[in-house]
């Protein structure tokens, strides 16, 4: 989860399905939901704590959602 900027981490946590089409601004809304609900240090630990989990229960859904995240994230600047 290292990897993942702010704008990853608010896409991992995201309703949408891992691989979907997600246009930047999308990408850059979601985090800005994610910073106004959790603030920056909330979204990072809410985003640890939903990975520790599917981690554990899914680990091969994991990797491939933290893979397409990091991905769709590429194209937004992290404000911070």
């Amino acid at each position: 989860m290292d990897t993942l900027n702010l704008a990853g981490l608010a896409l991992y946590m995201s309703m949408h399905e891992t691989g979907a089409l997600v246009l930047p601004y999308e990408v850059e809304q979601l985090r800005a939901e994610g910073i106004r609900e959790f603030g920056y240090d909330g979204l990072r630990a809410q985003a640890f704590r939903r990975a520790w989990f599917s981690s554990v229960a899914e680990p091969d859904v994991f990797c491939d959602r933290v893979s397409w995240a990091r991905a769709a994230a590429s194209f937004v600047e992290d404000p911070v």
